[in-house]
C-alpha cells in the first residue's frame, strides 16, 4: 500500500496547517516539559484507545486519531511558543521544521538556519515548502499504513501506537521548546 494515493502531503498542508490555534485563546499550563508530558500522555490515550478497536471499526479511527494527535501536537507547538513570548513568530516555515525535525526529515533543515544563538527562519519558498511537506506526509503516510495493519491484531499493537505517538509528540515538544528558547529572526522576501 502506497502512501502517495493518499495525499498525505497536501492534508498536512491544507487542513492540518490550517488548524492553527486562535492565538487569544491559547493557554500556557506550565513550563515547556510540563506542557509536552501532558500533551504527550493525552496522545497516547488517544493512540491507545483508537488502537484497541479491531477490524474494519479500528480502520475508520486512523484518520481521526492522526488529525487529532496533529492537532494536539499543534497547539503545543503554540503554547510553548507562547511561554517564550514568540507567539508572534510561529509560522508555517518554523511549524513545518519543527514536525520535520520530529520525524527525522532532513528536508526541514532547509527552513531554518542556525548562525550563534539565533535561528534565522529562511523566507519560504514553495519548493522548499513542498520538499518539506511531501516528506512529513511520507511519514505520516507511513504511519496511516502501520496502522492500517495493527488494526488486525489490536491487543498487540494498540500499547506500541499509543507509545509512538507519546514518543513522537514529545520530540514536536522538544524541538519547539529548544527553537523558541533561541532569538528568531524572520528573513525577508526580497523583490
Amino acid at each position: 500500500m502506497s502512501t502517495e494515493g493518499f495525499g498525505f502531503e497536501k492534508w498536512f498542508v491544507e487542513t492540518m496547517m490550517g488548524m492553527a490555534p486562535d492565538p487569544d485563546k491559547i493557554r500556557v499550563d506550565g513550563a515547556p516539559l510540563d506542557m509536552t508530558d501532558i500533551a504527550s500522555n493525552k496522545c497516547f490515550s488517544l493512540s491507545f484507545a483508537s488502537g484497541m478497536m479491531p477490524g474494519p471499526f479500528g480502520m475508520a479511527t486512523i484518520l481521526p486519531e492522526l488529525a487529532a494527535i496533529t492537532k494536539i501536537q499543534m497547539d503545543l507547538i503554540y503554547k510553548i511558543a507562547k511561554y517564550h513570548d514568540k507567539l508572534d513568530k510561529v509560522n508555517r516555515p518554523l511549524v513545518l521544521y519543527v514536525f520535520a525535525c520530529a520525524l527525522g526529515v532532513t528536508a526541514g533543515r532547509l527552513l531554518v538556519q542556525k548562525v550563534g544563538s539565533r535561528m534565522i527562519v529562511k523566507a519560504l519558498s514553495t519548493q522548499a515548502a513542498q520538499k518539506t511537506a511531501t516528506a512529513i506526509g511520507a511519514r505520516i503516510g507511513s504511519s496511516f499504513v502501520q496502522r492500517s495493519a495493527g488494526r488486525w491484531i489490536c491487543l498487540a499493537t494498540a500499547p506500541v501506537f499509543g507509545w509512538l505517538s507519546k514518543r513522537m509528540t514529545e520530540k514536536v515538544g522538544e524541538y519547539a521548546d529548544d527553537l523558541f528558547r533561541q532569538d528568531i529572526e524572520i528573513e525577508k522576501i526580497e523583490g
